[in-house]
């Protein structure tokens, strides 16, 4: 009769820790899930449950403290960027309307100044430009981290766009002794933020007048009426060690940083290419620098 007792009180126990294993499996495959979600979505949500059980009760209670210390934190950091952001276009604004002006009276200088100081004021000229070249880089990073919050799409003709761009730097290519040659098609429109478009334009050629000699090719073809490919190829002004580095933020191909090189061109680029969806690739020989970008029509 004992044993019967012993084994019926087993076999009771055994239920009773089945059936609470079970009710545990399956509060933790809930609060599983909804952490799933919670991590994945944006939302105020917290975990919640209807278990008894106290210590699920408290892992929920601190797993809830944490998604709101966490969401405090992205908001705090959120207010921060823009705030940061809008004090970086503010103070590149300010800062552009005095160095153009400086630039426009040394330009003035070099045409009245004696010969024994020609080589000054050409010095202060050459800073203002590096100056200007990093006001530039700083501005396309600047719309980088702005662009990221939201794009304003329009359909543009690429080609009316590209020729404005060029027209602003070919006065550059003349006095780099460089030739521009340009084969470019009409009427030919996508859909994009042309405030980036045209930013991935002035940094190709501003590079093309940092670091390019000789030639500079511009062409457009299409593929299927569905493509279209336009293509920058220049010279070099010297061989670069390593072409793979200089897609990577900060990454210069010259150690001293003489040349007014701050290691942010070609990885603006492509960050700018890739947030409207434009393919670009690039090309490195001893001589040669050449870029496409692939870019989708709307027909």
């Amino acid at each position: 009769m004992m044993m019967l007792i012993l084994l019926l009180l087993f076999l009771l126990t055994t239920i009773i820790l089945s059936v609470y294993l079970a009710l545990v499996l399956f509060d933790l495959q809930q609060i599983t899930r909804q952490v799933t979600f919670i991590a994945e979505k944006e939302t105020n949500a917290e975990i919640t449950s209807t278990t008894k059980n106290p210590w699920i009760k408290n892992l929920l209670n601190q797993n809830n403290r944490l998604i709101r210390k966490n969401k405090t934190f992205h908001r705090e950091q959120v207010k921060k960027d823009k705030l940061l952001h809008e004090i970086l276009t503010n103070l590149t604004h300010d800062l552009k309307t005095p160095l153009t002006v400086a630039s426009g009276y040394t330009q003035l200088l070099e045409k009245t100044v004696p010969a024994e100081n020609q080589e000054i004021v050409s010095k202060i000229d050459n800073s203002l430009t590096s100056i200007k070249h990093y006001l530039d880089y700083l501005m396309s990073y600047n719309l980088i981290q702005e662009k990221n919050i939201s794009l304003n799409l329009e359909i543009i003709d690429i080609s009316e766009s590209l020729r404005e761009s060029l027209f602003l730097y070919y006065e550059g290519f003349e006095e780099r002794q460089i030739s521009p040659s340009f084969s470019l098609l009409d009427q030919q429109y996508t859909i994009v933020d042309v405030v980036i478009l045209q930013r991935i334009f002035q940094n190709i050629l501003g590079n093309v007048l940092n670091h390019g000699k000789d030639y500079l090719q511009v062409t457009m073809t299409t593929s299927d009426e569905k493509w279209l490919k336009l293509s920058f190829s220049n010279g070099l002004q010297a061989k670069i060690d390593n072409p793979q580095l200089l897609l990577e933020r900060f990454k210069t191909n010259e150690p001293s940083r003489t040349n007014k090189s701050t290691g942010l061109g070609l990885n603006i680029i492509q960050e700018l290419c890739h947030m409207i969806h434009i393919t670009p690739n690039i090309e490195i020989t001893d001589t040669d620098f050449k870029i496409d970008l692939l870019i989708r029509l709307n027909q």
